[in-house]
Formats: C-alpha cells, structure tokens, sequence
C-alpha cells in the first residue's frame, strides 16, 4: 500500500490547504502521525470530534449499533431514532417543533433555505457581510467570501448582503423590497471570518423585524450550537429569546 503525501495527493482534487503531516491516530484532544510524533487537535473535525478522538462513550454506542442495525431510512420506523428525537426535542427551543435530519452542515443550510421559499413563496434572502454558510448552490449563494462564489457565477438571484452591525438596514431593505424578500440567515456568532460576535441587541432587533414583516430567520448554528459557546444554542446569549425545554429560560 502506497503512504505518505504525495500517494495521497494523486488520488484526490486539489480542493483544501493541506499540511504535510500524516495523522495516524488519536485520542481526546491529541492525535500522533505516522512517526508518533504528537499534536494538539485544534480542527476537531470543524466540531465532529466535539467530545474527542475515541471517546469510550462513542466508541461503545457506534459499536453497538452496528451490531445491530448500519443503517435505517426515513420510510420506515426505527426505536433508536424515536429516543433520539425525544431527547433532542428537549433542548431544541421551543417553538421548532419538527426535526429533518442532514448529513452536513451545508445541506441543513439548503434545507432551511428551501422551507422558507416554500412557506413564504418569496425568493430573496439577506445574508450577512462576512458570513459562512457552506458551498453547495443555495448555501454558497448566502456565503460571503467572494473567493469562494467567483468561479460558480451566477448562483441564485435576489441574494442580499448586509453589515453584520446594523439592523436598521435589514429594515430598510424589508421596506423597499417586501414582495421579495422572504429570509434572512445568520450565524449568532461568524466562525470563519474570526469569531465575530454581533452588537447587543442586534439579534434581537432582526427577530423582531422578521416577525413584524412574516419573513423566516434561519440561525445557522453549525459551528456555534450544541454548547459551544456555554449555552445549547449560541441565540440564547441574551441576543435573542429562544428557550429550550431543557432551559430555565433566558
């Protein structure tokens, strides 16, 4: 079997920034290349390692349902899935009441912008300056980073991009353009453009404007859900009222 970097490199798209390291294992927050020499894991996967490399815990569940069942689709029932949904239900705020299960990121983002165009029939969507969501059509047409968008022109029309500071011009824009603007995405805190937190009250004032005027809010929450941030979800910072079953309300 062929190792090393230049092996790899002959087989798959010049597509990432790679290192030249080798990782062969790893465990918690550490791995080891292939000369055993050891690293501290700052990627995590882009959060997929969230609770560590080899976790017993994981470990023992993979294990166990794979001896069980691989896989199992959405046409037909399944008990592992019903606990699954029964606990997630509990920390999910309140008022999402129905789970669609993705396998990435960027397909989640595709989805909730294809359920807001079919709930609001409108198809313009503001996005914000500095803002990640993904580089599939729908998730690369809200992204902002022109390096990533230049090679795929044109992708969707009636995509808008705004400060992420200034909530007064969601609300100028929803004024003047309110027959076609239906969504509006945003990450509670940016990830990729540095970690950016949002001005007080900014998300809050965009919840607001979006109730007053019928459009969807997506909180795209990738990077900043699940208890990254200390809270389950990154919105319940004191930016934006979104109790969970699980929550004392904040």
């Amino acid at each position: 079997m062929m190792q090393g970097v230049e092996s790899e490199e002959s087989f798959v798209g010049d597509l990432y920034q790679r290192f030249p390291v080798t990782i062969s294992k790893g465990k918690g927050c550490k791995v080891w290349d292939t000369n055993n020499k050891e690293y501290l894991d700052c990627m995590g996967g882009y959060g997929v390692a969230l609770v560590g490399h080899c976790n017993d815990r994981v470990i023992q569940a993979i294990t166990t349902q794979a001896q069980e069942l691989i896989t199992c689709h959405m046409s037909v029932y399944n008990n592992v899935r019903l606990n699954f949904l029964e606990k997630f239900s509990k920390i999910a705020p309140i008022n999402l009441q129905k789970t669609f299960f993705t396998n990435s990121g960027t397909e989640s983002v595709e989805a909730g912008l294809k359920f807001s165009r079919k709930f609001t029939g409108k198809p313009g969507v503001l996005a914000l300056n500095g803002g990640y969501h993904g580089k599939t059509f729908g998730s690369l047409s809200v992204t902002y980073n022109e390096k990533y968008r230049k090679s795929f022109l044109p992708l969707l029309d009636n995509i808008q991009f705004i400060p992420y500071s200034e909530s007064n011009t969601i609300s100028e824009i929803v004024t003047k353009t309110n027959n076609k603007i239906g969504t509006v995405i945003v990450e509670p805190i940016q990830g990729e453009t540095g970690i950016i937190m949002p001005p007080p009250d900014f998300l809050r004032d965009i919840r607001n404007i979006c109730n007053e005027n019928g459009l969807v809010l997506i909180f795209d929450e990738i990077q900043s859900g699940l208890g990254r941030t200390g809270k389950m979800w990154a919105g319940q910072h004191g930016y934006y009222y979104a109790p969970t079953r699980f929550s004392e309300g904040y």
